[in-house]
């Protein structure tokens, strides 16, 4: 399908971008960008009370009401959406944290495992409720976002009201919901650092790796991608266009200006997928993200990366051919 891109600042410290990604559309002319993840606490139940109350008290500041919530076995859903709306999203998010705990930990990453307390999603009912809880205008595009320093996710009904219909708006739901389900579990499963230095390459590679699995489907996590793959299959000169892997990894910019970021995303889907999806490269790939999980500053970030991916020039290299299989495969 054909797509259209749009693009989002997540929330992060010090109101900084530390991660900003790029969503498909779904429906011509329409994109939906997020913003963007570690629960602690003595308990599932007392960490729950603790973040019901803690979101009942900004609903209050916010004029929003008071909140209903869900909770399922690893998720709390919280808001003014609708009840069958909010209960879709959190069983959406059961099975895709399923789907991908079984992924991660059949290719190697053994540590994968869901925390102890549950992930909280916040379910807004419309665009309006999600502008208050977010204190400024959001724009006709903003999806949700996934906040960095309150390690949640939020989302809202992109669906109108009946009189006002919007074509595939349940799929954009997921889409969005998948997505960023996926960065609120990169980041807290141990897969991911949210207070490391992690290049924005691969953050939203991964997501990008799995986002086009979707519910009770048959597809398995970390399929073929073809809002990803159109990018590059509309780059009219690829070759020239193509950013090298140690800038990829070494220049979060890339990712973050208009001008280079729709090839720099559907460029660490490729990298990801490559890594991924290649057995003489997991290896390197299962260690590389496991010695920078600790890491807090980007000083090193090209050192480590040849350390446990090799000679970034090869690397490159390796993905170009992947990416052009890719191309082919589908063409």
């Amino acid at each position: 399908m054909a797509g259209n891109f749009v693009f989002g600042r997540p929330i992060g410290s010090s109101g900084l971008s530390r991660r900003a990604w790029i969503t498909g559309s779904l429906v011509g002319g329409l994109g939906l960008l997020a913003r963007a993840g570690e629960p602690k606490g003595a308990g599932a139940v007392d960490a729950t009370a603790g973040t019901i109350e803690k979101f009942q008290a900004e609903a209050r500041k916010t004029g929003l009401g008071s909140f209903r919530t869900t909770e399922t076995a690893h998720f709390l859903g919280i808001g003014d959406g609708p009840e069958r709306y909010r209960r879709r999203a959190l069983e959406i998010c059961q099975e895709l944290a399923a789907a991908y705990q079984k992924h991660f930990r059949e290719k190697g990453f053994t540590t994968v495992a869901l925390p102890e307390d549950r992930l909280t999603v916040v379910t807004l009912k419309d665009r309006a409720s999600y502008e208050k809880f977010l204190r400024e205008n959001a724009g006709p595009d903003v999806g949700g976002h996934f906040d960095l320093d309150a390690n949640c996710l939020v989302i809202y009904d992109f669906r109108p009201p009946a009189d006002e219909p919007v074509a595939n708006a349940e799929r954009v739901n997921t889409f969005t919901l998948v997505h960023e389900g996926l960065h609120l579990l990169t980041f807290n499963t141990g897969l991911l650092n949210r207070r490391g230095d992690v290049p924005l390459c691969l953050s939203e590679g991964l997501a990008a790796y799995g986002e086009a699995w979707r519910p009770s489907a048959r597809a398995p996590f970390g399929q073929y991608n073809a809002f990803r793959r159109d990018v590059l299959a509309k780059e009219p000169d690829l070759g020239n266009a193509w950013h090298p892997a140690a800038k990829l990894l070494g220049d979060d910019k890339l990712l973050n200006d208009a001008k280079t970021a729709q090839l720099a995303y559907a460029q660490s889907w490729v990298l990801v997928h490559h890594l991924m999806k290649t057995p003489a490269k997991l290896r390197g790939f299962r260690t590389y993200l496991g010695a920078i999980r600790d890491r807090k500053d980007a000083s090193k970030r090209l050192e480590d990366a040849s350390k446990h991916l090799g000679d970034l020039d090869r690397l490159d290299r390796d993905v170009k051919k992947y990416a052009g299989r890719l191309l082919e495969e589908r063409s």
